[in-house]
């Protein structure tokens, strides 16, 4: 008897206006929304290409190590055309430093406090299904029971020999056999759409994510015809039907997600951003006292003279030209700065750490306020399946900064700080004393440095001692006299390709949600419907 309901269910619908318009609905929405999606990506992953290439560039075209700083950036994801969960909202670029562990990615974020939080305000093909996808599950079930009662065929089908729970299961069966159709030629058109782009190229496992999303498309589908059902048994006519299903329906798909975006950045407390700032810049005066303290200890004096020299943050030194005994000095001081430095950024990581927590539990907090909505939960399924949700970048960053971890490792078991490696390129069998480097550079003018120094003292012009000194050109005084350094044998991240089950534990435990809702609105349904006067 369920088949014979669902059937004629089916077949009523099918040939109704309603079918028709919602057809002609995803017809144009979901295209639109695929190609908009398809060329954003290929825009993306356009500049990814130029961003790596340059990455690669300026790793490469080093000649000492202490100038080394691997930047990393992350290619943008493929199901992201489905669902951009905070992808357009957070950067894509990370640098590795010495000073500082990976916090947040650089590059393209969205405007506010909390990037974590604006991926609420994009528009991609989930949004547009959550949208459509609910509205035609409430405009098939709105009247399924409330028409057939004021057109009295449910008084005559309940008159004869069948359950109240045979009549509800069939209704709910052939509404969902109607939207199927809807529903498949819509992830068929846009699996068409994406494979005759030519810029898109999934592998099987993100063809194996798209067919979960639709199997989560089909549940949260599913959700809304049963909520339908449900105002339909307790309706008196359709028009009351379909004035609760329109409110449900805004206040399910758009006033709880705002609500629950807006409760959370309200009573949700983030760490300061300023005050973070603040503390960081106590902590690098703090380990500048350390390391003058430490360079006191040695004897070592803090400033320096060279012949060229080329300076940078967190610890880049490169030097060229000078004596022995500068060259050892530099060395003195990276074997001694570098190794606070690193130690320096744990201290602020616990700091940074706490400031990046309490952001992602804001979103946290917003994401979960908003499980109290179907679409809420559909929207959180979608963003775990594409591989666009927040944990899955708190992962991508976790390998970063295990990635400085592996880093680090090798500039020490190398013993990099200490060596002349870090800040020159020259060979330490080539280094000269002060007074040989100015017998050369001047043409043998002077002999000692005391020399030079005493005839410097009597010129007016500061520039002519400079002058003096490149009077002859010494190998090894400038960058151009040395080839780059080989990085074949430094450690690279390599990015891990998503399986099809990485990151979906927490979907299937909202997925589990979506399932108990259906459960329990066809229940409450059917408890409705028994009650429900036919008449």
């Amino acid at each position: 008897m369920v088949i014979h309901i669902a059937k004629k269910e089916f077949l009523n619908n099918l040939l109704s206006a309603r079918f028709i318009i919602g057809f002609l609905l995803c017809l144009v929405l979901i295209p639109f929304s695929i190609l908009i999606n398809v060329g954003n990506y290929q825009e993306r992953t356009a500049q990814y290409r130029v961003d790596r290439d340059q990455a690669e560039k300026n790793f490469a075209e080093v000649r000492v190590y202490s100038q080394l700083r691997p930047e990393v950036v992350l290619a943008p994801k493929p199901l992201s055309i489905f669902s951009k969960g905070i992808s357009d909202q957070i950067g894509n670029r990370i640098k590795i430093w010495l000073g500082t562990k990976p916090m947040l990615a650089a590059g393209k974020t969205a405007s506010g406090d909390n990037p974590f939080l604006a991926s609420l305000f994009s528009i991609d093909f989930v949004d547009i299904a959550a949208i459509i996808f609910s509205l035609l599950a409430f405009i098939f079930s709105y009247d399924a029971l409330s028409r057939e009662k004021e057109d009295g065929t449910l008084k005559l089908q309940m008159s004869n020999p069948l359950a109240r729970s045979s009549c509800l299961a069939g209704k709910a069966v052939g509404i969902l056999l109607t939207l199927l159709p809807i529903l498949v030629f819509s992830f068929l058109l846009s699996a068409l759409l994406i494979s005759f782009s030519g810029h898109l190229s999934l592998t099987a496992g993100e063809w194996g994510r798209i067919v979960l999303l639709f199997a989560a498309s089909l549940l949260y589908l599913s959700v809304f015809v049963f909520v339908g059902l449900l105002v339909s048994s307790r309706s008196k006519s359709s028009v009351t039907g379909l004035v609760s299903c329109l409110f449900l329906w805004v206040f399910f798909v758009f006033i709880i997600p705002s609500i629950a975006s807006n409760f959370a950045e309200s009573f949700v407390r983030v760490e300061s951003r300023e005050n973070l700032n603040k503390v960081m810049q106590d902590l690098d005066r703090e380990l500048e006292a350390k390391y003058s303290q430490a360079l006191k200890a040695q004897g070592i004096p803090e400033g320096w003279s060279c012949f060229w020299c080329n300076s940078g943050s967190d610890g880049v030194v490169e030097t060229y030209g000078n004596s022995r005994s500068e060259f050892d000095l530099f060395r003195r001081r990276a074997s001694i700065s570098e190794p606070i430095r690193i130690d320096y950024a744990d201290k602020k990581w616990a700091l940074q750490k706490a400031y990046v927590d309490s952001l992602a539990s804001q979103s946290r907090a917003s994401e979960r306020l908003s499980l109290a909505s179907p679409t809420g939960i559909f929207r959180a399924i979608a963003s775990f399946i594409c591989a666009t949700d927040l944990r899955t970048h708190e992962q991508e960053l976790d390998w970063l900064r295990q990635y400085r971890e592996t880093y680090i490792r090798f500039l020490r078991d190398q013993n990099l700080f200490d060596s002349f490696r870090w800040i020159t390129p020259t060979s330490p069998e080539s280094f000269r004393t002060q007074d040989e480097l100015i017998a050369l550079r001047t043409g043998g003018e002077f002999k000692t440095e005391k020399e030079f120094d005493a005839w410097a003292a009597q010129q007016t012009d500061f520039r002519a001692r400079w002058q003096k000194l490149q009077k002859v050109k010494v190998f090894g005084d400038t960058p151009e006299d040395f080839p780059f350094l080989n990085v074949s044998d430094i450690p690279r991240f390599q990015d891990r390709p998503e399986s099809l089950s990485a990151g979906l534990e927490t979907s299937l435990i909202y997925t589990g949600i979506l399932i108990f809702e259906m459960i329990f609105l066809f229940s409450l349904g059917f408890v409705a419907f028994i009650r429900y006067d036919v008449r």
